[in-house]
């Protein structure tokens, strides 16, 4: 079987990528299901996941060159080996787990995880040609084009011209390490319900995959193993420096699985399983520390697709940081008729603080070159993380009847003033398909916003003003969105004409209904559009419907005037009028910005509306691009 070569087309990078999701994703579902807490166990998976990322890399290299690997910008081979990367991971749990409140538990969690990532990463090293085998006549051979690691090999190893079209067959090594993960994969399933002590899970996954990867070493070119890979003659045979270690260890590892999982469990070391509270402080330590290291890292360390998983982690990290933040304040407002803003400042401790601080010390200082802002070629992932706040009121009167002619009855009319605040945290991820000057489809995005709003009910007579003084008691509801969207312009000869379409859908806002009490409507839909005509380094004029998070707690439409301040490339300034959905006559003006910080790929996207009295908004977005 010949595997084609395209020049200049990496098969590897997107199951890399996909690999790492894939491991992160099931971690979390992994930690759901055994009922981890979430702070705890999401601040682990982050740190056992830049220790994976790093390990694979170091292990492939001396210890002497560790220091200038991570912290210079020195070009270094892209060799990796999950060896490596499963140790770090390993040895970052055992340390932190304690620290963070999480029981031994958390071993066994790893375990499934690893297995599925490694068949989904078997599946780019087949395509890729890397973890090649020797050359072989069998009928299993894989025969690879020009250009690939086994062609290079065997021309540098006298086996082939420069001139071949293709290499030598070679034994598939890569089919078999996935049909290995795949098989362990199947053994962790059905025995994931045996009630072994804690750990066992993760001593049979290991003592399987080391023996897995002996076996396979024998059918392994040197040539294609990064670790150990010098070849010795042990008892007539030919084996792998590395097959030394692995055949030891996994029978080492297998042998205490089988010593744990046999032994009376009267006899058995207890290992606490369950979680223990620890304080919130300890989680934003590991944090910053994760901050610090990737903040020092060097600009090569780790590739795009390790720095947009890195990324993601810290910023779900961060945000579930500062939903506890708006949960605490949330908790104070219930219990309180104070002003919202003023009371929800009181209720931050320079610890809860904390997390929205390191947020933009992430942003910027992460290594990672940021995307050209000018650029029309570059592909980008841009990252948000924003919240929103607002308050607004209603007052609904109810008209009474008259009754039926010689019943002497009818009713009154009622009326009652509804109190609304609400505030929501969430991300948004976009990813742009060609620069912000290109015409057509530019950008794909997705946005997951969620929060709490609170409604305060007071029944009023009908002949005062609406009063202002806000009742003592709230009842709360939850608020959430997945928001999908498209982004694009239309380029005319002067003047272009960009949109941008999507929907909301999830409890978005609940309002007052027309009977005056207290029952209320909730909204589970809204549109998502924006129209926007002009030049847009010079003037527009922009339309413009539930954009983001304008959908949230009271749907909010504009009409502006904006410039992009000389620029295309996504920065502007833009004010007008905002009309909110919920009452006629409740226009505001608003002021909105994107504010580019100089080269670092972050910007920063407020906006406030309000009519100076009853009603308000603002909201506050913390972007990142980086290119791909």
């Amino acid at each position: 079987m010949l595997l084609p070569y395209a020049p200049n087309h990496d098969y590897y990078t997107p199951f890399y990528l996909l690999a790492t999701l894939t491991n992160v994703l099931l971690l979390l579902w992994e930690g759901w299901r055994r009922g981890f807490p979430l702070r705890p166990w999401l601040t682990l998976v982050a740190a056992s996941s830049l220790a994976l990322i790093l390990g694979t890399k170091l292990i492939t290299h001396p210890l002497s060159e560790w220091s200038s690997l991570l912290f210079t910008n020195t070009q270094t081979d892209t060799a990796r080996s999950i060896l490596g990367g499963g140790l770090a991971a390993v040895l970052t749990l055992v340390a932190l787990r304690r620290w963070l409140g999480l029981g031994w538990a958390v071993l066994d969690a790893l375990a499934l995880p690893l297995c599925a990532a490694l068949v989904v990463q078997c599946v780019g090293c087949v395509l890729t040609g890397c973890c090649f085998g020797e050359p072989t006549s069998a009928a299993w051979g894989l025969t690879y084009a020009a250009g690939t690691p086994p062609w290079w090999a065997q021309v540098q190893a006298g086996l082939l011209p420069a001139t071949a079209a293709h290499s030598l067959p070679v034994a598939p090594t890569q089919q078999l390490a996935l049909l290995l993960c795949a098989v362990v994969g199947g053994v962790l399933l059905a025995t994931r319900k045996r009630r072994w002590p804690v750990g066992s899970l993760l001593l049979l996954q290991t003592g399987l995959l080391l023996l897995g990867r002996f076996a396979q070493g024998f059918w392994r070119d040197a040539a294609s193993e990064p670790v150990a890979g010098h070849v010795h003659t042990v008892l007539g045979g030919r084996w792998l420096e590395l097959q030394l270690w692995l055949l030891p260890l996994g029978l080492l590892a297998l042998g205490l699985w089988a010593w744990r999982v046999r032994l009376p469990a009267a006899s058995l070391l207890p290992l606490p399983n369950a979680a223990c509270p620890v304080p919130a402080s300890r989680y934003l330590l590991v944090l910053a520390g994760l901050l610090v290291l990737t903040a020092v890292l060097s600009a090569t360390a780790l590739t795009p697709p390790e720095t947009v998983v890195v990324k993601g982690l810290l910023l779900l990290v961060l945000a579930v940081e500062a939903g506890q933040l708006l949960a605490t304040g949330s908790t104070r407002l219930v219990n309180q008729s104070t002003v919202w803003s003023l009371d929800f400042l009181r209720s931050i401790s320079l610890p809860r603080l904390l997390p929205l601080g390191l947020a933009g010390v992430m942003f910027v200082l992460t290594s990672q070159a940021p995307a050209p802002a000018d650029s029309a070629r570059h592909r980008m992932l841009t990252l948000s993380l924003g919240g929103q706040q607002g308050r607004y009121d209603e007052d609904v009167t109810r008209a009474g009847s008259t009754g039926t002619s010689g019943c002497g009855g009818g009713s009154p009319a009622q009326r009652m003033g509804y109190y609304h605040d609400y505030s929501v945290l969430g991300g948004n991820a976009a990813y742009t398909l060609r620069g912000p000057a290109a015409k057509g489809l530019q950008t794909v995005g997705l946005g997951v916003w969620a929060g709490t709003e609170h409604v305060g009910f007071q029944p009023l007579p009908t002949n005062i003003p609406f009063p202002t003084t806000r009742p003592g008691s709230y009842a709360s509801f939850p608020l959430y969105d997945i928001n999908p969207y498209v982004e694009g312009r239309k380029q005319f000869r002067h003047l272009a004409l960009g949109y941008r379409l999507g929907l909301h859908l999830g409890r978005l806002r609940n309002t007052s209904t027309a009977a005056a009490d207290t029952t209320l409507q909730t909204v589970w839909g809204a549109p998502d559009a924006q129209f926007w005509l002009g030049n847009r380094r010079v003037l527009f004029g922009q339309i413009d419907t539930g954009v983001g998070l304008l959908a949230l707690g009271n749907h909010t439409s504009r009409f502006g005037l904006g410039t992009g301040l000389g620029m295309d490339d996504g920065r502007y300034l833009l004010a007008g009028m905002a009309v909110a959905t919920h009452e006629a006559g409740y226009n505001m003006g608003f002021v909105s910005a994107n504010v580019r910080l100089a080269k670092t790929g972050l910007s920063i996207e407020p906006y406030a509306a309000s009519d100076f009295g009853r009603h308000y908004q603002v909201n506050l977005r913390l972007n990142y691009r980086l290119g791909l």
